[in-house]
Order: structure tokens, then C-alpha cells, then sequence
């Protein structure tokens, strides 16, 4: 079976690379109020397809995009979900807002039907592969054929995937808020909590403790993981201000631990942006911090230079980063289930 790669064509590499640059940009105003993912929001995904969150570059952007657009839930909508013209969805009557298009003096412009030109809000595309399958005289099977065969005609087919894509609202960019306030209320309602000084999480904890695919020790006054004798070197929990800051540091070499198991080989700084960004999936992902909060404002500088240095900066390092952040919610679930108490991931 063909192997699928991770690739953009140029226009697509500088369209993220705008995108991620006006995000940072967004992150050093200072007058930017930074959102948070709570932790009973997960990951994002579909409204109608919970259990199966977007994974990959797609998860990353999407939760980039909620925090940076301060959005409050994590679920988003295709076309055909929000127009819902054969019924089979379970929300009807919404529609993207969208705003009055007006001219250089403020006053609204209009069509040739003397209707009032609308701007709606604009949609973010979601990526996917589509599998094609080829017999072995080089014809396409369909997809309907496809299903219908049996699994040692399957078998004897070629499978192709191509690279495509489907664009999709945010429920905040809609009027779902307006019609099931009620819904709405139940899907943002945000547990107390404070990221100054964290909330311990008991699986995490027991992970650091001794449960992780290396040592973890606490010494010292840096913290580093050493690949030739792998294990990862703490500074005493003591010395972090808060349990968000020591998970954050921790996260980050725990990430940096997986590259022996993934076959990572990336030069630096592809490396440490990897690391980084997988720290901060994770604590958001686990509601012990934020996708990204003041901490990863030092790095701003240098993912700006590669960006700008570097076209293939978003594809190299943004799989790696859900790679690597699977990993760790995959070990994650296995310690949660010999606990027997703490409600598990599901990691993509």
C-alpha cells in the first residue's frame, strides 16, 4: 500500500506560514487576552463525530485557531452539516454570521439585484487523504465497487491517496448560540480552575514518578534529556512556580524521549520547535495549561526566522509535533487504565 506523506504545494506552505506569522504576531500585542481550553473541551472535531477528533496538522491548527480567535468550544461544522438539507442532522436553522460589506465611505454596497453584498465568515480547510484503488490492469475501482468486494479481491488492488481538503466553520463563526443557548451554555461551561498554579493530574503524575519509556531523575538545576543515556533530568519540583511551569518543562523532554520510538532525526531548531509545541498540545489537551501561554513567547523569535527562512517548516515539524503527542496521550491511556479511575483519552 502506498505510504502516505505529509506534503503542501508551495501556495499552501505560504499560505500556513502567513497564517502562523499572524498568529505570533497576535501572541506579542499587548493587549491580546489569551484565551484557554478547558479541560472538558478535548480536542477538536466534528460536532456530529466527537469520538473522533481531527488528528495530525489538522489538530494543531484547528486548536491554534480556537485559542488565537478566542472561540469557546472545540467543534466545528462542515457546509453540509450547517445546511443540513436532508434533515439527518440534529441542529436545524443555522446559518455562518456574516457581516455587511461597505464602501470606502461607509455605506453598504449592493448587488446587481439591489441586494446587500454580505461578507461571511471565513472558513479554515481541514486536510484528508483519499485512497484511490487501481486493478491490475490500471483501472479505477469506485468507491461503491470497492465496498462490495471481498478482502482477497481487495487485496489484489493498487491503493493511491491524494491530498485534498473540506472547509469548515467554527460553532462560535454561527447562531448556534442564539437558537440552543441552552446546549451552547452545557458546551462552554468551564470547571474552576487556575493555570497560575495548575491542577495536578494524577496519571501525568504517575508517569513522571515512573511510568514514562525512560527515567525521570531530579537533580540539578537544568532540565535536559540525554539520547546516549536516556533518561531526562529534572530540576526539584520545588524550584517550578506552579504545576503548570514544572509540566510544561517535563512535557517538553518527555517529547524530546520519544524520538528513539518515532524515528525522529530533525536538525535543530526543527527539534526543539517539535519538543515545544508537543509540551503545549499535551497540557492542553490534559487542561494543565494552554496551547500556548507567555512561556513559549521566547520561541517567537525563532519560529519567525524559520518561517521566513524555511518553506517547509509547517509540513516537517507539525506531523512530528501529533506524533509525537500521540505518543505520549497513548501512554497516557495505558497508566489511566491500570489505574482504573481517570477517564481516558482516546488519542488519535
Amino acid at each position: 500500500m502506498a505510504k502516505k506523506q505529509f506534503t503542501m504545494n508551495d501556495s499552501q506552505k505560504e499560505k500556513y506560514a502567513e497564517l502562523f506569522e499572524a498568529e505570533l504576531n497576535a501572541m506579542e500585542r499587548s493587549d491580546w487576552t489569551q484565551p484557554w481550553v478547558s479541560p472538558n473541551m478535548g480536542a477538536p472535531c466534528n460536532l456530529y463525530r466527537r469520538r473522533h477528533p481531527y488528528q495530525k496538522s489538522n489538530a494543531f491548527w484547528l486548536a491554534m485557531l480556537m485559542q488565537v480567535k478566542g472561540w469557546s468550544t472545540p467543534y466545528f461544522l462542515t457546509k453540509t452539516d450547517l445546511v443540513n438539507e436532508d434533515g439527518s442532522r440534529k441542529y436545524d436553522g443555522l446559518q455562518a454570521n456574516c457581516t455587511m460589506v461597505t464602501d470606502e465611505n461607509g455605506m453598504p454596497k449592493f448587488d446587481d439585484n439591489g441586494c446587500p453584498v454580505m461578507e461571511y465568515e471565513r472558513r479554515f480547510p481541514v486536510f484528508f487523504y483519499k485512497p484511490i484503488y487501481k486493478d491490475k490492469d490500471g483501472n479505477t475501482v469506485s468507491e461503491e465497487d470497492y465496498r462490495a468486494m471481498s478482502d482477497e479481491e481487495r487485496q489484489e488492488l493498487k491503493v493511491f491517496f491524494y491530498r485534498t481538503h473540506y472547509l469548515v466553520y467554527n460553532l462560535d463563526q454561527t447562531n448556534f448560540k442564539e437558537l440552543y443557548a441552552d446546549d451552547y451554555e452545557a458546551m462552554v461551561a468551564v470547571p474552576e480552575h487556575d493555570y497560575q498554579t495548575g491542577q495536578r493530574d494524577e496519571v501525568l503524575e504517575r508517569m513522571i514518578a515512573g511510568e514514562w519509556i525512560c527515567p525521570i531523575h531530579f537533580c540539578g538545576h537544568s532540565a535536559h534529556y540525554s539520547p546516549m543515556e536516556h533518561h531526562i533530568r529534572l530540576p526539584e519540583r520545588s524550584q517550578f512556580l506552579g504545576d503548570a511551569k514544572f509540566y510544561a518543562i517535563a512535557l517538553h523532554e518527555m517529547a524530546h524521549s520519544t524520538k528513539k520510538d518515532l524515528r525522529r532525526e530533525l536538525d535543530e531548531p526543527y527539534e526543539e520547535f517539535v519538543a515545544e509545541l508537543t509540551a503545549a498540545c499535551v497540557c492542553s489537551r490534559l487542561g494543565v495549561g494552554k496551547l500556548l501561554d507567555e512561556q513559549h513567547i521566547a520561541y517567537v523569535a525563532s519560529w519567525r526566522k524559520a518561517l521566513r527562512d524555511d518553506k517547509d517548516f509547517i509540513p516537517r515539524v507539525i506531523d512530528h509535533v501529533q506524533m509525537a503527542s500521540n505518543f505520549i496521550f497513548n501512554r497516557y491511556d495505558a497508566v489511566a487504565k491500570k489505574m482504573e479511575g481517570p477517564k481516558l483519552l482516546q488519542a488519535a
